[in-house]
C-alpha cells in the first residue's frame, strides 16, 4: 500500500493583513495574478495570516514572478472608460431637462451605461460591474465611491501611476533588485529599506518630475495612507503606501463584481447589489448620523481555494436571514449565527466606510472580527432545534425582528436622529461575535430593555407599534449564579402564559389573541398607541414598581380563576437565603432590576431544559420572625397549592373549593400591610386559614414590618413547596392524625 501523498507548497505572507481593507484587496488581487502562471493555485487564512499554496515554491520565486508582470506591465487594465458615455448621457438629461416635456420618465443616463456595456471589451466589464450596477438608475459601488473616484481621489490614476512606478528604470530611481527587496517588505511585513531621493520611489508614490503632483489615490483603501498631523516634523506628512500595494489592490476588485442575479429588477440598490457591502451601521450618537456610506464585511476562509471558487464565493456572496438578504450589520450578524452564508468562510472582517475630510472622500477603519460558527450537517433534525446553536441564532433573529421594528433615523434633508438603533445593532453585533460570553448576551438585553423603555416613554414612537416576540427561554445567558438573578428567575417565571410578567414591566399587548382573550400561540407583542392599563411599571425604586405588579396581579387573578384550564406557570423557585437576604435589604437593587427587565424579554411557558443549578452547600437559613411572617401570608397571594407536611396524605390544605383563597382576601391584606397593619392582616390570614380547617397557633408577641413595601414585594418571590411548608409549619396548631390511635 502506497502512503504517497501530494504535498503542495505553502507560504506565509503576513504583510497581507486582513486588518487593513487595502491589504485585504491586495491579498485578493495576487491570488488572481498567480493564477496567470499557476492555473491550481489556492489561498486561505490561518489566524489572520494569508498562505498561498500549490503556487511558487518560495518566496523567491514568488517575487519573481510579480516583478516580470511589473516590467512587462502585464497587469490588468484599469481604464474607466464608461465615464466617457456617462458624462453624454449627464450632459443628455440636463438638456432634456431644460426642455419643455416634462412629463415624460427618461433615464439617458443609466441607458448610456446600458449601451456602453454592450459595447466594451470583455476585459473591462468585470471591473465595470464592480464599480456600477446599471438599471434605471445606476448604482455606485460604496467602497469605490462615485464610479471609481472619492473626491478628488482617482482609483484608475492612482493604480497607473503605480503601474509606471514600478516598470521606471533610471539611473538614479531604484534598480530590479531594489524593487523585488520593497516587495519582500510588503509581503513578509518588513520595515520597508528604500533610498530616498527626487528620483527615488517615494512611499507616498512620487519619483519624478513626470509624477510630479500625482499621487496613488490609496488612503481609501489602506488607512496608513491618510495624513498624519502635528508628527513633530510639520503640520503634516503624507502616509507611506507601497505601489506594489495599490496595483494588487485593484487586481483585487474584479471579486467585487455584483453578479446579474443582484440586478435584476427596476429597483436595484446599491446596498446589496455588491457581494459583502451592506448599508453603514445605526449611529448611536447625533455627531455620528450620516458619517458612514456603509460597511464591508470581508470573508476569510480557513480552506485553500482556487481562484474560479473564489470567485463563485463572491459571486454567491450573500447572506440571508428569514428569507431576506442581509444588507444592515445586525442582519449580517444574525445570519452568521444561523450559518445563512456561504460554505466555507470561517470568518469575517468589518470594515466600515466613513467621511473624514469631505462628504465625497472616505477612509476605511477595522472593526473587528466576526467568527462564523462551525457549519451542522443535520440541521434539519430533531437533535439540532435542541441544541444550544439553534436557541441562539433564533434568539438573535427575534432581536433582530423587534431592532428592524424600532423606529429608524431620518435621513435626506431633514435628518432626524432617533438613537434607538444604534445601540442596540451594536450590542447584538458584539454577541454574534462572541456567541458563549454571558457578558455580551447581557448587554444586549440591556440595549433592547432601554429601547423598549425609551418607546413606552414616548408617543410618537408608540405610534409606530414596534412589534417584537419573546425570546426562547433556553438561551438564557446566566453566568455566574448570584442572588439577585436567581431572585429575578423565581419572579417572573411564577406569571401564568396567559398574564406573563412582559405585560407589567412593558407597555405591550398580544398582537393575536382568541375570543376569550388569551394569546394564540406564538403571538407576538406590540406597543399600542394608548398606554395599557395593566403596564404598572415606572421610574421609582424597586419596592414601588415590585408593590404595584402585586396589586394588579391581584386584579387579574379574577379573570384567571374565572377561566377553566388556566395555564399553570413555569416554576423556578428562589432560595429561602436569596428571600431573607431581600427582606433584610441584603440584596443589590440595582443588579436585581436589570435582571428582571432582563427576563422579562423571555417566554416562560415552558420550562428551560437546563434546570438552575444547585449549590453545594444549601443549608437551610435560621427563620427570623420577618421570614416567619412571610411563610405565613406568601400562600395566600398565588394559586399554588399548600401541602401539610405533618399529615400522611398531604391534601391541599388551600383547596380552592374551601373558599379561603381569594383575590379579595389577598387585596385586604395587602392593604392592611400596606396601612403598616400588620396584627390585623395576620388576623384575616388566620381567619382563612380557619375556614380551610388548618388552625394556626396563637401568640402574644407583637407582629411589625420595618419596610412594608419590601415584604409586600417578597410576595412575587416563590419558592420551593417544601420551604412553603416548613415554614407554614411553624404556625400550625400541633393536632392529632385521624388514622392514629388515642392512648391514656
Amino acid at each position: 500500500m502506497s502512503t504517497n501523498r501530494l504535498v503542495l507548497p505553502a507560504i506565509a505572507l503576513p504583510g497581507l493583513r486582513p486588518t487593513s481593507l487595502g491589504g485585504y484587496l491586495a491579498a485578493l488581487g495576487l491570488l488572481r495574478v498567480l493564477s496567470g502562471q499557476w492555473p491550481q493555485v489556492r489561498a486561505a487564512w490561518r489566524d489572520g495570516v494569508l498562505y498561498i499554496v500549490g503556487g511558487p515554491k518560495g518566496g523567491e520565486e514568488l517575487a519573481e514572478a510579480l516583478m516580470k508582470i511589473a516590467d512587462e506591465k502585464a497587469w490588468t487594465p484599469y481604464k474607466r472608460d464608461w465615464n466617457r458615455d456617462r458624462d453624454e448621457g449627464k450632459k443628455q438629461k440636463k438638456e432634456y431637462d431644460q426642455s419643455q416635456d416634462k412629463d415624460r420618465e427618461d433615464s439617458s443616463f443609466d441607458h448610456s451605461l446600458l449601451l456602453w456595456q454592450s459595447t466594451a471589451e470583455e476585459e473591462q466589464l468585470e471591473l465595470f460591474a464592480a464599480h456600477i450596477a446599471p438599471a434605471v438608475h445606476g448604482r455606485f459601488n460604496p467602497l469605490l465611491g462615485s464610479g471609481g473616484n472619492a473626491g478628488r481621489r482617482d482609483f484608475s490614476d492612482g493604480c497607473n501611476l503605480a503601474k509606471e512606478l514600478l516598470a521606471q528604470k533610471t539611473e538614479k530611481g531604484p534598480d530590479r533588485a531594489q524593487k523585488m527587496d520593497h516587495l519582500k517588505d510588503l509581503l513578509y511585513d518588513r520595515p520597508i529599506r528604500w533610498p530616498v531621493g527626487k528620483a527615488s520611489l517615494n512611499s507616498n508614490g512620487h519619483s519624478s518630475k513626470k509624477s510630479k503632483g500625482r499621487s496613488l489615490n490609496a488612503a481609501s483603501w489602506f488607512s496608513e495612507g491618510n495624513k498624519l498631523y502635528n508628527n513633530g516634523q510639520g503640520p503634516f506628512r503624507e502616509g507611506g503606501i507601497s505601489p506594489w500595494a495599490m496595483v494588487l489592490a485593484c487586481e483585487g476588485l474584479a471579486f467585487f463584481a455584483g453578479s446579474a442575479s443582484r440586478r435584476l429588477g427596476a429597483r436595484t440598490r446599491s446596498i446589496g447589489a455588491f457581494p459583502f457591502v451592506i448599508a453603514a451601521a445605526a449611529p448611536e450618537t447625533a455627531g455620528e448620523a450620516g458619517r458612514d456610506k456603509g460597511e464591508v464585511w470581508a470573508p476569510l476562509w480557513s480552506r485553500p481555494m482556487t481562484v474560479p471558487e473564489v470567485a463563485a464565493l463572491f459571486a454567491r456572496g450573500r447572506a440571508e436571514i428569514g428569507g431576506r438578504g442581509a444588507v444592515t450589520p445586525a442582519a449580517f450578524a444574525a445570519a452568521i449565527t444561523r450559518r445563512g452564508v456561504d460554505a466555507g468562510v470561517s470568518e469575517f472582517r468589518r470594515f466600515a466606510l466613513g467621511k473624514t475630510t469631505s462628504k465625497k472622500t472616505f477612509e476605511p477603519r477595522y472593526l473587528g472580527a466576526i467568527t462564523v460558527p462551525p457549519d451542522s450537517s443535520d440541521k434539519r433534525s430533531a437533535a439540532y432545534e435542541r441544541s444550544e446553536a439553534y436557541e441562539r441564532s433564533e434568539a438573535f433573529e427575534r432581536m433582530l425582528q423587534l431592532l428592524e421594528s424600532l423606529p429608524r433615523d431620518e435621513e435626506g434633508s431633514r435628518r432626524r436622529f432617533v438613537g434607538l438603533r444604534g445601540p442596540m445593532e451594536r450590542a447584538l453585533i458584539d454577541a454574534s461575535s462572541a456567541p458563549d460570553d454571558p457578558e455580551a448576551a447581557a448587554a444586549l438585553l440591556d440595549a433592547a430593555v432601554q429601547a423598549l423603555d425609551r418607546v413606552d416613554a414616548n408617543r410618537s414612537f408608540r405610534e409606530k407599534k414596534v412589534t417584537w416576540r419573546p425570546l426562547p427561554v433556553a438561551w438564557l445567558p446566566l453566568g455566574d449564579e448570584t442572588p439577585e438573578l436567581r431572585l429575578a428567575r423565581s419572579l417572573v417565571s411564577a406569571f401564568p402564559r396567559d398574564y406573563p410578567f412582559a405585560l407589567y414591566r412593558f407597555g405591550v399587548k398580544w398582537a393575536n389573541q382568541a375570543d376569550d382573550g388569551r394569546p394564540r400561540k406564538d403571538s407576538p407583542y406590540f406597543h399600542p398607541r394608548r398606554e395599557p392599563a395593566r403596564w404598572v411599571w415606572r421610574i421609582g425604586s424597586l419596592t414601588q414598581n415590585l408593590g404595584a405588579v402585586l396589586e394588579r396581579r391581584l386584579l387579574d387573578w379574577e379573570n384567571e380563576r374565572e377561566r377553566k384550564g388556566s395555564t399553570t406557570p413555569t416554576l423556578i423557585a428562589a432560595r429561602l437565603v436569596d428571600v431573607r437576604d431581600w427582606l433584610d435589604g441584603k440584596i443589590d437593587e440595582a443588579l436585581l432590576t436589570r435582571w428582571i427587565s432582563r427576563l422579562a424579554l423571555f417566554d416562560w411557558s415552558h420550562p428551560p431544559r437546563n434546570p438552575a443549578p444547585r449549590l453545594k452547600n444549601n443549608a437551610q437559613p435560621s427563620v427570623d420572625p420577618l421570614l416567619a411572617l412571610y411563610g405565613l401570608l406568601h400562600p395566600l397571594f398565588d394559586l399554588r397549592p399548600l401541602f401539610d407536611e405533618d399529615l400522611d396524605e398531604r391534601p391541599d390544605l388551600l383547596d380552592p373549593q374551601s373558599g379561603a383563597r381569594t383575590p379579595a382576601a389577598a387585596r385586604r391584606i395587602a392593604a392592611l400591610i400596606r396601612s403598616r397593619d400588620i396584627e390585623r392582616a395576620v388576623e384575616v390570614a388566620r381567619s382563612r386559614y380557619a375556614m380551610a380547617r388548618a388552625p394556626l397557633v396563637r401568640t402574644d408577641a407583637p407582629f411589625a414590618a420595618e419596610d412594608p413595601e419590601r415584604l409586600l414585594a417578597a410576595f412575587l418571590f416563590s419558592i420551593s413547596h417544601a420551604d412553603r411548608s416548613a415554614l407554614f409549619w411553624r404556625w400550625r396548631r400541633p393536632q392529632r392524625q385521624l388514622s392514629k390511635v388515642p392512648y391514656a
